[in-house]
């Protein structure tokens, strides 16, 4: 009887417990409800602010090219039909940039060795050392990075061992032409060249 006593005690505790988390969730269930619906309202209310003023700058914003496109129209109805436009002051062809002096520098006297990896066509007269600078020329204010003036002297479809070795034989005659005045050595960098002294950037090597 005690045993039955204590079983049904235990059940309506048990109960209880139930009935007090179902109080407990549907307080929290109101209040996430209601907080969804605050926030709906502040969305609704941004969303139509932002169409309106949306709405206000496309309007502005095509109200005074429509106007200039109108009287552009009516204008054109007017000129006579021989009218042809004249170019402005501002309208000035575009100038290409003059192809340096290179007539002192030297071309090879005698053909390169079977199995030399070539040059570029407009190189391929010229040793090593008077191809970069032919391309220093061309750009007198630009620092040259090693494998940029492999990539210009060389082409872009070496093969790895062929880039390993161009790239040996450039850095040479950069360290070479560099001892010799012909460029500066970019203080604080690996293997970056400019043609012109820039005091505080550059620094001459000195023959060893």
């Amino acid at each position: 009887m005690a045993d039955l006593s204590e079983m049904l005690r235990l059940l309506q505790k048990e109960r209880d417990r139930y009935v007090l988390e179902i109080g407990d969730l549907e307080q929290r269930l109101s209040f996430v409800r209601n907080q969804i619906t605050s926030l709906e309202t502040l969305i609704s209310g941004y969303c139509l602010e932002d169409q309106s003023i949306y709405s206000q700058t496309h309007l502005s914003s095509l109200s005074a090219p429509s106007a200039l496109l109108l009287k552009g129209e009516e204008k054109t109805e007017e000129l006579p039909s021989d009218w042809e436009p004249q170019a402005t002051q501002s309208e000035k062809p575009a100038t290409t940039p003059e192809e340096p002096d290179i007539s002192d520098i030297p071309k090879l006297a005698n053909r390169r060795k079977p199995g030399t990896i070539s040059l570029l066509k407009e190189f391929q007269e010229y040793s090593i050392q008077n191809a970069i600078l032919i391309l220093m020329r061309r750009r007198p204010d630009l620092h040259f990075q090693l494998e940029a003036i492999v990539r210009d002297l060389y082409g872009d479809k070496l093969t790895a061992a062929q880039i390993k070795a161009t790239k040996t034989s450039t850095a040479k005659a950069l360290t070479t032409g560099a001892q010799q005045g012909l460029w500066y050595r970019v203080l604080n960098t690996t293997n970056v060249y400019t043609l012109h002294h820039e005091k505080g950037v550059t620094v001459r090597l000195k023959s060893k």
